[in-house]
């Protein structure tokens, strides 16, 4: 691999060409458009994957929140990271979430009045096409979730996680063994664990608008653009889409002149976020 080859694809898209898909936080909106607004500054480029087609589209892994953010400012073009869906640094993982603040008996009889969704006792997790999850129990007791409409089972999903986000609190986490969250959470209801989604899966999903719930899928992408601070004034200026490509060449220029560029290789954690 060569040093340029190290470095993020990184582009100005027309806004209008990027697509979610999953939903984005509502109630997150409207701060992060004041927060972005005060800054005048793109910190963190979203992360979006070549959609095939004529024209070709855009599909956010990870920033649907700043995305809608943006585009609901009028930003005629977006900065993102365009990651190649072949690139080895690129994989994607289920996220799992923990419930708390519920009794579980009452966790059970709120998913058993979702419609579309069957509640089956299981020994052990066995994914098919018409899984939505696997629930496991404080005390053990563990279910399978199930539909008989698996051409809906994005929306399902979706009242799934609008109905325990009402009733509960959660997290997400990787944890497969409701054991290893045990004595961390005050009144712990279960852990929600979801089958593994394919790329392409997911693409269809966007293709379709029928949006996965936000905090279901994650992205493992590397490298990744991280802190580039772009000025939002340069996204919204009335500029031809090719004048800001330019503009934004020069200014990485700028940056890796001055140094300013940085490749950690190992695993980094963040204090400042």
């Amino acid at each position: 691999m060569t040093t340029l080859q190290r470095y993020p694809n990184l582009d100005i898209l027309p806004a209008e060409t990027i697509s979610l898909h999953e939903h984005h936080d509502p109630q997150r909106t409207m701060p992060l458009i004041s927060r972005i607004k005060n800054s005048g500054i793109l910190y963190n480029p979203p992360l979006v994957i070549p959609i095939q087609g004529d024209p070709i589209r855009y599909m956010v892994l990870d920033g649907a929140n700043r995305v809608t953010a943006m585009k609901e400012m009028g930003l005629p073009h977006l900065l993102a990271q365009i990651v190649d869906p072949e690139s080895p640094g690129m994989g994607l993982q289920t996220w799992n979430h923990v419930l708390w603040k519920i009794e579980p008996d009452r966790l059970l009889k709120e998913i058993e009045a979702i419609d579309e969704i069957s509640l089956e006792a299981v020994s052990e997790p066995n994914f098919s096409s018409q899984s939505l999850a696997f629930l496991e129990l404080p005390d053990q007791r563990r279910y399978s979730l199930t539909t008989s409409s698996p051409g809906r089972r994005s929306e399902i999903i979706t009242k799934l996680v609008r109905m325990y986000s009402q009733v509960s609190l959660y997290d997400r986490t990787m944890i497969e063994d409701i054991n290893g969250v045990d004595g961390y959470y005050d009144q712990l209801a279960g852990l929600i664990i979801y089958p593994p989604f394919s790329v392409s899966e997911v693409i269809q999903f966007s293709r379709e608008e029928k949006l996965l719930p936000a905090g279901i899928t994650r992205f493992i992408v590397s490298p990744r653009a991280l802190r580039l601070n772009y000025p939002l004034e340069r996204l919204a200026s009335d500029r031809s889409l090719q004048e800001k490509r330019e503009e934004l060449q020069r200014f990485i220029q700028e940056r890796m002149e001055k140094k300013g560029v940085r490749i950690y290789t190992e695993t980094t954690i963040l204090y400042d976020e």
